[in-house]
């Protein structure tokens, strides 16, 4: 007979434990649990919630099944209770939507699973795939603050610092904007129809000019915007000059850019929808999209430390410019997760691009017509334009100002610092 510790020793090595099978049962059973929650690509959604069994194979499976537990499981939750607390999550967030509010991870689990927490994850992944193939939008998580500031930092570190979870949601559409563009085109045959369609149900008369009702646009996509179209592009001209001053803007130089363009802190602007108000400063408007997460104002330390005693004497003009200097502007996590960097700075060079175009072709109008009269001048009549001629040097102004837009993407992103970002 074999030695008492040889036999041990030669067990441990044959086989597995008693504890060990035990773990490895209950393993499987949570992966058997899981498993039930892969879905079918039924386009009727018929088969969302269908199981489907999948083979295990030996400590690859068991890898497998610990990260989907990690993931957060079913909770306990049965399959139906995992899809009507989706749709509930669903309504929740499309009802939050229209207002710009965020969605806090604590409020889905205090009103969507106040018993059961740990159902988050596959009642959140339920509601994300209805969002995406029937509304066309997904949730997705905003950035920290910290992560947000790490943002064109040069890291010290050799490896990549993990992000932060902020459990902070918002809605985001994953339509594709050329697919936009399209559905946005005005089509004769559709703009018939419609009309047709408001004359039958007497909402619109022969002379449509003379009715309130508003005109049909004809396009697939009604393009009905909730906010007035120039509180829209007041935010993208503040995102724009934040991102070309390098993703920080201090408050006065901000202050006198948007002076530039004839506005000014008190400037009264129309109201946004929910509001209360028939109108509305600059400053208001701006700090409603810092309630959104569009913007970002920050406090910085003043230079020098705290304000001595005889800052009490300064005039409350140099007091207030003081303040002023106490504040950045930067981008919001909102902005980040909707828009995106690398999108505004399109945005810039397409506009800066346009507008040189625009003016070069203007001065190459100006300069034909002068070469006409001088030449109508010296031989005693008209002198008719040369069209090719014409639209070889228009050919290459557009040339021009595709070169000039490259040359300016790429100075957004050097005075950024680092790769724009992208949504």
């Amino acid at each position: 007979m074999a030695p008492r510790g040889t036999q041990a020793s030669q067990a441990r090595r044959g086989g597995p434990s008693q504890s060990q099978r035990r773990r490895a049962a209950d393993s499987e059973e949570d992966e058997e649990d899981h498993g039930a929650m892969d879905y079918d690509d039924d386009e009727d959604g018929e088969g969302i919630m269908a199981g489907a069994s999948q083979a295990r194979v030996g400590s690859q499976s068991q890898a497998d099944g610990a990260g989907r537990r990690r993931a957060g499981g079913t909770g306990g939750l049965s399959m139906e209770d995992i899809k009507r607390r989706a749709n509930e999550l669903v309504r929740m967030a499309l009802f939050e939507e229209p207002r710009r509010q965020t969605i806090r991870r604590a409020d889905i689990i205090k009103k969507i699973l106040p018993e059961n927490s740990r159902g988050f994850n596959a009642v959140f992944d339920v509601a994300q795939r209805t969002l995406r193939h029937t509304f066309g939008m997904e949730l997705v998580e905003l950035m920290t603050r910290s992560d947000r500031d790490a943002i064109g930092e040069e890291k010290k570190e050799t490896g990549k610092k993990k992000s932060q979870a902020s459990g902070t949601f918002i809605l985001r559409s994953t339509l594709n904007p050329e697919l936009i563009k399209l559905a946005n085109r005005k089509n004769d045959k559709l703009y018939e129809e419609e009309v047709n369609s408001l004359r039958a149900l007497g909402l619109i008369g022969e002379e449509q000019e003379d009715q309130d009702y508003e005109r049909p646009g004809g396009a697939i996509l009604a393009w009905k915007p909730v906010e007035p179209l120039a509180l829209t592009g007041i935010l993208q001209l503040v995102l724009s000059l934040i991102l070309a001053n390098g993703r920080v803007l201090p408050e006065p130089q901000l202050k006198r850019q948007l002076k530039s363009f004839h506005l000014y802190f008190n400037t009264k602007l129309p109201s946004p929808a929910f509001s209360s108000h028939d109108e509305q400063t600059l400053f208001d408007h701006l700090s409603d999209m810092i309630k959104q997460n569009y913007l970002d104002r920050v406090r910085v330390p003043m230079p020098g430390g705290a304000p001595t005693g005889g800052a009490r004497r300064k005039s409350r003009k140099a007091a207030d410019e003081e303040e002023e200097g106490l504040y950045e502007w930067r981008w919001g996590s909102r902005a980040h997760a909707e828009i995106g960097e690398q999108n505004v700075a399109e945005f810039i060079c397409d506009f800066m691009r346009k507008s040189w175009l625009d003016e070069q072709l203007k001065l190459l109008g100006e300069d034909e017509e002068d070469e006409e009269r001088a030449a109508a001048g010296r031989k005693g009549k008209n002198v008719a334009r040369n069209p090719r001629r014409r639209a070889e040097k228009e050919a290459e102004l557009e040339d021009k100002a595709e070169k000039y837009g490259e040359r300016l993407l790429k100075d957004v992103t050097r005075v950024a610092g680092s790769e724009l970002t992208r949504v």
